[in-house]
Parts: structure tokens; C-alpha cells; sequence
């Protein structure tokens, strides 16, 4: 049975659900670990959180299809600014920063020409919420679930400028981010934790 009952008032934000989505969300990836040693990543972290929202009750629009989609994983049916892009994410600390950080990868863009039109592509609106699952590069069976608005980390708000060794674009600012020249042209993206407003420790090492 659906644990939303046909009388139960849907949420008004997608925030609402994470008290109730956490236990859920912990457990299914505690289960994982009793199977496999390598970290949750990829299709199989999509699949995880569309199988706990669907056991709190409510339907995405995830497929197993390995979708390629800019940004959008999925969405949940009949709840606004619900599109979800589900990121891994490496704990690290950057000296530019100075602090505990998260670094994302975004998509390719090798397909535009210009910085300008790389940075356009980017922070066009294509999410409004990541739900990324950090874990320290050496992994030690620990994660910090990490939600934020997608609006908290376009790049068009940092200032951005060619490196001194000319291989890739860097943008500065109260978070940084970088574009190579080669290869893909592929976003990185390093936010502070104490920037992001949702963080839930997931510990699957006992």
C-alpha cells in the first residue's frame, strides 16, 4: 500500500519530504553495502532515490534507461520544482576557498564554441534541485547527502578567466568552477558545505 494516503495534502516544496525520505533513503543504501564494497554512483544512486520516493508514496518519472538528459534525472508527478539532477560528489578542500568543500561534475559542452555561450549552457534552467552523494575520495563506507537548489550554483554568477597554462577556464567566486579546453569541455563545479542548506550524514560502516 502507498504510504501517501489519497487524503494527504501534497507538499508544497520538495524540502517537505526529506525528513521522512531520509530513513528510507539510509536504509536502501545500507542494503547496497551488504552486496557490493564500491560506492553508490551513477544510474544505480538514480534508481536508489526514484525506489525511496516511490516506497514514501510518491511517483517519478525516472526510467532505467540510461538518459543522458542535461541536468533532469527526474521529477516527481504533481509536485512543482521537482526536477532532480542526482550528483556524486569528492570531499575536498581547495585553497581558493579555504573550507570543507563538495566538488560536482557537470555536463560537456563541447558543442559551444564561445566561454560565453559554455557559461549560457550551463545556467540555462534545466533542474531545480541536486541531490548529491558525497563520500571521501579514499572511501570508507560514509556519505553526506547534500540538497540544494540548483539556483545556488550557476556559474553565471562567478567571474571567469583563462588559467596561465591556457588549458581550461576557471570561474571564481563564493563557490568556484572550472571548464577544460580539451577532451570534452566538461564542468566542474566546488561549492562550500556550509553553502548548501540540507546535509544528512549516511553511515554504512558498521
Amino acid at each position: 500500500m502507498s504510504a501517501l494516503s489519497e487524503t494527504t495534502e501534497m507538499p508544497a516544496n520538495l524540502t517537505e519530504l526529506l525528513p521522512a525520505l531520509l530513513p528510507i533513503l539510509q536504509r536502501r543504501i545500507v542494503d547496497y553495502h551488504g552486496m557490493f564494497s564500491m560506492p553508490l554512483i551513477a544510474e544505480m544512486w538514480e534508481e536508489t532515490l526514484h525506489r525511496s520516493f516511490e516506497e514514501l508514496g510518491y511517483k517519478t518519472t525516472w526510467k532505467p534507461d540510461r538518459s543522458h538528459t542535461v541536468g533532469e534525472d527526474m521529477r516527481l508527478e504533481n509536485i512543482m520544482d521537482s526536477r532532480i539532477s542526482c550528483k556524486s560528489g569528492q570531499f575536498i578542500a581547495p585553497r581558493e576557498l579555504k573550507r570543507d568543500c563538495v566538488k560536482i561534475s557537470g555536463s560537456r559542452s563541447t558543442r559551444f564554441i564561445s566561454l560565453e555561450d559554455k557559461i549560457k549552457h550551463f545556467s540555462n534552467d534545466h533542474d531545480d534541485f541536486y541531490f548529491c552523494l558525497a563520500k571521501n575520495k579514499k572511501f570508507n563506507n560514509k556519505y553526506k547527502l547534500l540538497v540544494f537548489p540548483s539556483s545556488l550554483c550557476k556559474v553565471d554568477q562567478l567571474t571567469w578567466t583563462e588559467s596561465a597554462s591556457g588549458k581550461e577556464f576557471k570561474g571564481t567566486g563564493p563557490f568556484i568552477a572550472s571548464i577544460g579546453k580539451s577532451m570534452s569541455a566538461q564542468l566542474w563545479t566546488t561549492i562550500p558545505l556550509d553553502y548548501i542548506p540540507y546535509q544528512f550524514d549516511i553511515d554504512c560502516s558498521e
